[in-house]
């Protein structure tokens, strides 16, 4: 129709320089003038490529793949998350035959998940250097894994070496396997010992540890605390049997003797060997929780890590217990728990020979409740009670030993003696809740294995 007006586009990719040129309908039935010709445009389609992202240079704007790129622009390639840069500079530029120009190595390789275990120690190298395997991995990464020292290859297999992959997919060649905890085992034999009646067989608690400290007046090993076994070269304990007032670090070196540990130990006196599994060990640091501060800090955070000169030597009868790593187990009210320690018996005397018995658990919020003379106090927050107003307890002499409680046929450590009411004749007594100080433990035990 005659005065009609056409306003032409190129379509997408081509260009033109008339373009946006308006066109119209002569009466006498003709355009004005001819469409012009639209020539396809110079510019590079953004490739989907997996794991990588693409910006203008100098811009963190992200575009999208499949965007239009034009002529002689310079595109800035990284990666995604969960991806391994292969070399420090991705680039690509828009060349004038449409083509890019870019790095001809592939930039983001897909990195393999990482590798954690309760009960492997698992070992990483990329091209023979380390590798941190609790993290994302690169292609071509080697893991070794290995049972950790207190679990050992299920049915009593022997362990069979095994490098696992990481493959260009992401994926590790193989998968890890499970080994089952050598911990918090018990090892009975005939021999017994007699406490108060009661028959305590060697080996019921062969995590268990006598700590000694020099008495130098007459150069004698003075039995202080007991502890209990979780690595071969770690022992736990309470931080109070260690603490002096004014003390300005929790970390105390040890050179000169002063403390001494004993496993597979039965009667009091260090000097007596009781059996194939005795083993006395010196002790070279202590770590003390960093937020201990003894009585005046009511005895929260009283736990203590003991580092060993050398590593015990496991056996039937000398053997670490089980840690919740994961926290996987609870105790209820009522659940009996092991204990054993060389603390004072019913007449008042420290027993010559190790004494066991079975506690039942109270919860923090319980015990707390159950006093209202001040000691309620010392009830700190990691805390939980054990012991009964007539029955068996803990008495001095007891620090630092493990109370223990089965889970899945293995003692699990739970709590760990710290303090009682000094004016009750009642056998309950506080214990730090381990599971309290997991993190603590981890990363000490991670120090020195």
């Amino acid at each position: 129709m005659p005065d009609t007006i056409a306003t032409p586009s190129c379509k997408p990719t081509y260009t033109s320089p008339n373009e946006k040129e308006e066109l119209y309908c002569r009466s006498n039935g003709t355009w004005n003038k001819q469409l012009y010709r639209c020539n396809p445009s110079i510019s590079c389609i953004l490739p989907t490529v997996e794991g990588v992202v693409y910006s203008y240079e100098d811009s963190n704007e992200t575009l999208s793949h499949g965007t239009l790129i034009n002529h002689q622009l310079t595109i800035i390639e990284n990666c995604e998350v969960g991806y391994h840069k292969a070399y420090p500079n991705g680039f690509g530029i828009c060349q004038d035959n449409g083509k890019w120009l870019s790095n001809s190595d592939k930039l983001c390789l897909k990195m393999c998940p990482p590798l954690e275990s309760d009960s492997l120690n698992i070992k990483c190298s990329h091209n023979g250097k380390y590798a941190n395997c609790s993290n994302l991995s690169i292609p071509n990464t080697i893991a070794t894994p290995s049972c950790k020292p207190t679990y050992t290859a299920p049915n009593g297999q022997d362990e069979t070496p095994l490098e696992l992959l990481c493959q260009p997919n992401g994926t590790w060649n193989k998968y890890l396997y499970s080994c089952i905890p050598y911990c918090g085992r018990v090892y009975i034999i005939n021999q017994v010992l007699i406490v108060n009646g009661e028959k305590a067989p060697i080996g019921t608690a062969p995590w268990n540890v006598g700590i000694y400290q020099l008495n130098k007046k007459n150069s004698n090993y003075d039995l202080i605390c007991g502890g209990s076994i979780i690595t071969p070269n770690l022992v736990v304990s309470a931080a109070h049997c260690f603490w002096q007032k004014g003390m300005l670090s929790r970390r105390i070196s040890i050179n000169d003797g002063l403390y001494k540990i004993s496993v597979g130990k039965y009667d009091r006196n260090i000097t007596v060997i009781d059996n194939d599994f005795t083993q006395i060990i010196n002790v070279v640091m202590i770590h003390l929780n960093e937020d201990y501060y003894g009585p005046t800090g009511f005895h929260a955070q009283d736990i203590a890590i003991i580092v060993l000169q050398s590593r015990i030597s496991f056996s039937n009868g000398v053997s670490p217990v089980c840690v919740d790593w994961n926290g996987k187990y609870n105790v209820v009210n009522g659940d009996q728990g092991k204990i054993v320690g060389w603390g004072k018996t019913e007449k008042g005397i420290s027993s010559p020979v190790l004494l066991e018995a079975s506690l039942p658990y109270i919860d923090h919020s319980t015990c707390r409740d159950m006093y209202t003379n001040g000691f309620e106090l010392f009830v700190t927050v990691d805390k939980f009670c054990a012991g009964s107003a007539l029955g068996q307890g803990v008495s001095k002499g007891d620090s630092g030993a493990g109370l223990c409680f089965v889970h899945s046929n293995s003692y699990y450590l739970t709590g760990i003696v710290s303090t009682k009411d000094p004016n009750t004749t009642n056998s309950i007594a506080a214990f730090t809740e381990v599971k309290h100080h997991i993190s603590w433990i981890r990363g000490l035990y991670n120090k020195y294995n």
